[in-house]
């Protein structure tokens, strides 16, 4: 499998060991379809590029498109991706009642990652040159994290386990708490090599991802993670 560092879905420790959440997940479905599992480490761009030409098998948390599908498989989803709005915890009860149009006008700022869709409703505010300027962009979910309890920005949208994992991390517990606004939910999928894997292991791999969700092993995982 090939992996790019996202924690908590995929990361590495000091040797060389890789972790996550999608890693444990593609383990047990490789287990459980009989098949062996390492890992090849690169950049999204590049992990497409070598499944495409078969140099690796197969990568975690992607979503089926038709371009995507001249080359690759799809499983069934195994998860949802998920964002959530993030609020200092002294502010979640004042604003919780709000819905987005509300917070909006309102002239919330919002901490953001620099090219991430995160879909409609985001979206549209994004590219409303009336909301635009409310919007705070950077490269890291820890860097909106500061902006958020430095005050600089007043919310900040994150998928659930990153969010989450900074959170936990770091020990803030006490202090940033989610508001229940939900955003773009997308279902992925196990994205399976058409030049490296025939179809009938890849039919093992799809048939091992629905066992496990009929079983509620990749719930139980999923739990382990904090399933916000």
């Amino acid at each position: 499998m090939g992996w790019d560092p996202w924690e908590p879905y995929q990361y590495e420790i000091a040797g060389g060991q890789v972790f996550g959440l999608d890693v444990d997940l593609v383990t047990a479905v490789a287990r459980n379809a009989e098949c062996d599992i390492a890992f090849r480490k690169g950049s999204w761009r590049e992990l497409l590029q070598q499944l495409e030409a078969g140099e690796i098998h197969l990568l975690a948390g992607a979503t089926r498109t038709a371009e995507r599908e001249a080359f690759a498989r799809f499983t069934q989803p195994y998860r949802d991706e998920e964002f959530l709005l993030f609020v200092h915890a002294d502010r979640v009860d004042e604003l919780a009642g709000n819905d987005l149009a509300e917070l909006m006008a309102e002239g919330l700022r919002l901490g953001v990652i620099e090219d991430y869709l995160y879909g409609e409703p985001v979206s549209g505010y994004q590219d409303d040159s009336a909301h635009a300027e409310q919007f705070v962009y950077s490269a890291l979910a820890e860097t909106n994290i500061g902006r958020l309890i430095e005050g600089e920005v007043e919310g900040i949208i994150e998928d659930k386990y990153v969010g989450a994992a900074i959170i936990r991390h770091k020990d803030l517990t006490e202090v940033i708490a989610t508001h229940p606004l939900r955003f773009s939910s997308n279902a992925v999928s196990f994205m399976v090599s058409r030049a490296s894997v025939d179809e009938a292991t890849f039919e093992r791999l799809d048939d091992s991802v629905g066992e496990l969700l009929d079983s509620g092993a990749i719930e139980k995982v999923l739990a382990q993670y904090g399933n916000p």
